[in-house]
């Protein structure tokens, strides 16, 4: 919970940023159930009744967090400067909720040999929606990097 404490005040002193965070494949790309490689945030996923995987491709070996929100995605809810990395310039924002009331969550990790790194939780018994959006740390780029986030419906 500190993390995300810290996390917070670091992202509310931020500069902002012209758009929000966009998924390069094996930079910093999210998706949920293999759908919406490359996609830019706040994309809605309808996987109702099918289990939930979610994969984030990054550098190999970097350290990964998923943080999921109670709350529907918001785009450029804290807008960043955009981070060059890879010899990109990739727009950057925390695009979940921080909404009063919502309730964060993270699941931690690290990309594989390969540059993978998977979860996959059952399906749901009942209705659920939520947010997640990854961070990922990579040494090539600025201290962090952004997913695009995305709006689950399952």
């Amino acid at each position: 919970m500190n993390f995300l404490r810290s996390l917070a005040a670091l992202l509310l002193l931020a500069a902002p940023a012209a758009a929000q965070t966009t998924g390069f494949p094996f930079v910093n790309d999210l998706t949920v159930n293999g759908f919406l490689s490359g996609s830019t945030s706040c994309n809605f996923t309808n996987q109702t009744g099918n289990p939930l995987s979610f994969q984030v491709t990054a550098a190999p070996n970097a350290p990964v967090l998923l943080i999921f929100d109670t709350y529907p995605c918001v785009a450029n809810t804290i807008p960043l400067p955009p981070s060059m990395c890879y010899g990109m310039l990739i727009p950057q924002s925390f695009d979940l909720s921080l909404a009063p009331g919502a309730f964060l969550w993270t699941w931690p990790g690290a990309t594989n040999a390969a540059g993978f790194f998977n979860v996959t939780f059952p399906a749901s018994s009942s209705p659920i929606r939520f947010s997640v959006q990854g961070l990922v740390i990579d040494p090539i780029c600025t201290p962090f990097l952004l997913t695009q986030a995305y709006q689950v419906s399952a």
